[in-house]
């Protein structure tokens, strides 16, 4: 789930007369830049970036800059958006320091990095818990992060590739996302120049599908993202800068945390243990998989606060011992994502099942997996390959093919946008079909806003394979099927009810299925008729009778030996 405007990066080839040689060459304390954004023709939001002047940072010379993004609320894009960053450079404009705040609906978050040679050190500020990591970046990189076109005016001002650049040439340069805390594949290739406003401007085309102008003296005049219908412009507009604060909060004094890292097929998951403060010999054990989508460790997933600490903690509250990762890839955890696919997501989870079996605090006839959307479908893979699994608990699981799930989820969005036609509907199953078989596909063939979805090629071929109705007749643990009524992701009556009539024609011994009125996906109430994706964005806690019943039902089973 990533339903945040993501702007590409923006990146180019200027004529060597252009290209300034120092930070403090190109810009005067003070100056300022401000760009608009117009999304379907509509306003949609603002970015202003200003140059404070020189600085020091740990003893050396740097420039400062600070810039802010706001992005209002429309119906494609559901919640308002307001993020502020400060940026240190040295000359070159490569990173020394970077804060990065954000509120997304009434989600704050605080990303702070301090760069020392290919290492950054990260700090992470979300929903008051405070996390330190150390991350790689590759030599050289300069910042990215989205929608602050900003950064990256200054790296095309004092990096352009000279006036030797054809039309047709094109570039890979090193970018590091303070987003995701990973280096960004990006290329760039340069058009035939234009005029605009009666100068010469260089034109640019970039692998995300963007088209991109360059003035003459370097400055970035205009984006586009036609798939989008989303415009860019540099302008004069007036821009009221604004503060946002994020306060982190300590951890919970009720339990222990260990910090462990798992191997796993070339990545190493990081992740914490929690455990009540006073527990001694081995415990009843709980390992949870996430869903789809990069998430770490507490459930925060681009902004979102899909409230996985706060069942995570009241398990640990009631006794269990907890492991929770952050997924490949993400926060603290490595791991390429490029290719990857469903399978080795679950060769993940099936590392973390065997950790906790592996550990002498574990009783390893008490250890359950829990599993949320995805996850759910996970969850009863492992358990029919292995029978040490003392129960399962599948959240919002599906019970279809992902295809077919998907197509749903399609045409509720295409339903809310008035496009859904059942023309358009054939074409999304036909493209998905298409990716999730085995027949070569060129990227030219595909739209520019599509073609991101051969990156995730492998693990919709993956995904294809699976049958989830097939998968749970192989289990024999105790198994509990919890689903919101108000879900809009996955159904209670075509996914969950479909699980259960499997369990009872197989005759399952202890099974059952619990389904809430009032709850969608996150099993968060829902105030409207309707689940929405905008109430992702709103400040809600889990539901109290959602998190009684899983306790409840795990204690059954796992505390009363």
């Amino acid at each position: 789930m990533k339903p945040l405007l993501l702007l590409g990066l923006v990146l180019a080839h200027l004529p060597s007369q252009v290209r300034a040689q120092t930070v403090g060459a190109l810009y005067e304390p003070g100056e300022r830049a401000v760009w608009t954004f117009e999304l379907a023709q509509q306003p949609l939001g603002m970015h202003m970036l200003r140059y404070e002047g020189p600085a020091d940072v740990f003893g050396a010379r740097a420039h400062h800059f600070t810039a802010w993004v706001k992005l209002d609320a429309t119906p494609r894009m559901p919640v308002e958006q307001r993020y502020r960053a400060e940026l240190w450079t040295d000359d070159a404009g490569r990173p020394l320091r970077h804060v990065l705040q954000a509120r997304i609906g009434k989600q704050d978050s605080r990303v702070e990095l301090t760069f020392h040679g290919q290492r950054a050190a990260a700090r992470v500020v979300q929903r008051g818990a405070a996390r330190n990591l150390e991350v790689d970046v590759p030599d050289g990189s300069f910042l990215q992060t989205n929608n602050f076109i900003g950064w990256f005016e200054i790296l095309l001002a004092l990096h352009g590739p000279g006036s030797g650049a054809e039309p047709g040439a094109a570039r890979k340069l090193p970018l590091f996302s303070s987003n995701v805390l990973r280096p960004v594949p990006y290329e760039v290739t340069r058009k035939p120049d234009v005029e605009q406003g009666g100068v010469t401007c260089v034109r640019l085309e970039d692998s995300l599908g963007e088209t991109i102008t360059i003035g003459p003296d370097g400055r970035l005049l205009e984006l586009s993202v036609p798939a989008q219908s989303l415009i860019v412009t540099r302008g004069d507009a007036d821009f009221e800068p604004f503060e946002l604060e994020t306060v982190a909060r300590s951890r919970d004094e009720r339990f222990t945390y260990e910090e462990v890292r798992i191997e796993s097929a070339g990545a190493v998951l990081a992740g914490s243990v929690t455990k009540p403060r006073d527990a001694e010999g081995k415990l009843p054990a709980v390992f949870f998989i996430s869903g789809s989508g990069l998430q770490d460790r507490d459930g925060f997933s681009s902004g979102i606060d899909l409230g996985t600490h706060e069942i995570l903690d009241r398990l640990s509250a009631a006794g269990f011992l907890v492991l929770r990762v952050d997924d490949r890839g993400c926060g603290a955890s490595t791991g390429e994502l490029e290719g990857i696919g469903y399978d080795e997501l679950v060769g993940d989870a099936r590392a973390c099942v065997a950790h906790l079996f592996g550990r002498a605090d574990v009783d390893p006839r008490r250890v359950a997996v829990i599993g949320h959307s995805e996850g759910g479908v996970t969850a009863p893979i492992l358990a029919a390959e292995e029978p040490r699994i003392a129960a399962i608990v599948l959240m919002a699981a599906t019970g279809r093919p992902l295809i077919d799930v998907v197509m749903d989820q399609n045409r509720l969005a295409l339903e809310e946008a008035g496009e859904a036609s059942e023309e358009t509907l054939a074409e999304v199953r036909a493209l998905l079909e298409r990716l999730s078989g085995d027949a070569e596909v060129d990227p030219d063939e595909l739209p520019a806003d599509q073609r991101g979805l051969l990156d995730n090629r492998e693990w919709l071929r993956d995904h294809a394979r699976q049958d989830p109705a097939a998968n749970i007749a192989r289990v024999h643990c105790p198994v509990l099927l919890l689903q919101g009524a108000k879900d809009f992701q996955v159904s209670a009556k075509r996914d969950a009810a479909v699980l259960k009539a499997v369990l009872d024609a197989a005759e399952h011994a202890d099974h059952a299925l619990r389904v809430f009125e009032n709850l969608d996906h996150l099993f968060k109430p829902v105030a409207g008729e309707v689940s929405r994706l905008t109430d992702y964005f709103e400040e809600r806690a889990v539901a109290e009778e959602f998190l009684v019943a899983l306790v409840e039902w795990l204690e059954e089973r796992l505390l009363a030996h």
